[in-house]
């Protein structure tokens, strides 16, 4: 990827587009950082005019709150010359462009005099997938990485939280209304117990451990400090967990013959999936929520139904299954199903066969880095 550093890109951008959806942004730092000069890294050739980067620019500041970090933002993702929309809607609540723009804050040293340059290529990654996909980000979403941060570091930062930066409140430009929406990176196991809640709730329980959420590729899971535990079971317990798509490429159905019986339906799935759906039917269903689990060219639909009733299986041309499931019998799954390899059944669901297999862990090259068994 190819940028240049310094003011004059920015200077140059504004004087020659007349950006006031940049001018906008700019202001709301101002009013953050005050004089601060910060590094800006602009791409050579815009997005809009043929280049390969996204975004036209990420600024970066210093700031002692918290702790000692860098804070890095995007131009780019809102409208920031005025041309994505060709409608002149102003209602209120209209987006600009698509009505964010990204912060990331990362732990620095005291000595630390330029910001690192890895954080500029992982912002652009991010910004590929939206516009290549449509799919924008608010608060509450997350997202995995399928490795960590950064590529080359040994660090838990596997995965991604979104929640309004703290600091820097939304503002209205000439062409719609922006959110700064600060991407917060957590650890494999933290967004794990995050999923059987919600990402806000449990971001402000850890807050107190992590300082605005500023990102250090060094720190622990804080998933098992009591505190943080012990808010994230409770949201889980009163509230139910917002999270209602797993995905797992282990999952098959299969009809199994019996004689003198009926058939079976054997459901074929990893031990990663029957982890993660242990966390999160309690989650979902007692609080009348369907969960799903979606695989490669599967999917397993599960629904909350009244006590006193046999489970409801609704067996759709062999690549889509409903069941609906009581909170006892969900209660009988979590203690009948078992994450390691084997067979199982679970009383009360007659006619199912759970065929768990060990799941394989690979990095974001495909590697192979372990097996997950309960």
């Amino acid at each position: 990827m190819s940028y240049s550093d310094g003011p004059a890109v920015q200077d140059q951008a504004l004087e020659e587009d007349g950006a006031l959806g940049w001018d906008a942004i700019d202001r709301a730092l101002a009013a953050l950082y005050g004089e601060q000069q910060a590094s800006h890294y602009g791409a050579l050739i815009k997005f809009r005019l043929g280049g390969t980067d996204p975004l036209d620019g990420i600024s970066v500041y210093r700031s002692e709150q918290g702790r000692p970090h860098w804070h890095y933002v995007t131009y780019g993702f809102s409208d920031l010359y005025g041309n994505l929309d060709d409608s002149q809607d102003t209602a209120p609540g209209k987006p600009s462009g698509y009505g964010f723009e990204l912060t990331f804050r990362l732990a620095c040293g005291a000595d630390e005099q330029q910001p690192p340059s890895w954080p500029l290529n992982f912002l652009q990654n991010i910004a590929r997938y939206v516009f290549r996909t449509g799919n924008v980000f608010a608060p509450g979403h997350w997202m995995t990485a399928n490795g960590p941060l950064r590529a080359d570091a040994d660090t838990l930062l596997t995965e991604m939280g979104f929640v309004q930066d703290p600091l820097l409140p939304p503002v209205h430009t000439p062409y719609g209304e922006l959110m700064f929406l600060q991407l917060v990176g957590l650890t494999a196991d933290e967004l794990r117990e995050i999923r059987r809640w919600n990402v806000q709730g449990a971001l402000q329980a850890m807050e107190p451990h992590m300082p605005l959420w500023i990102a250090d590729l060094a720190r622990p899971s804080l998933h098992d400090l009591p505190a943080v535990q012990a808010a994230i079971d409770t949201g889980a317990a009163d509230e139910g967990s917002k999270t209602g798509v797993l995905y797992n490429d282990v999952l098959v159905f299969r009809q199994r013959k019996r004689l003198l019986r009926s058939a079976q339906i054997v459901v074929r799935l990893g031990s990663l999936a029957v982890r993660d759906l242990k966390a999160m039917l309690p989650a979902r269903l007692p609080h009348g929520r369907t969960l799903i689990l979606a695989g490669d060219g599967a999917t397993l639909e599960f629904m909350p139904a009244g006590e006193g009733r046999g489970a409801q299986l609704d067996w759709q041309n062999g690549h889509e299954l409903r069941l609906g499931l009581s909170a006892s019998q969900v209660q009988a799954w979590v203690r009948s199903v078992k994450g390691r390899e084997g067979e199982y059944t679970v009383p009360g669901l007659d006619g199912l066969v759970w065929k768990v297999q060990t799941s394989v862990i690979t990095d974001n090259l495909g590697n192979v880095t372990g097996r997950y068994q309960e």
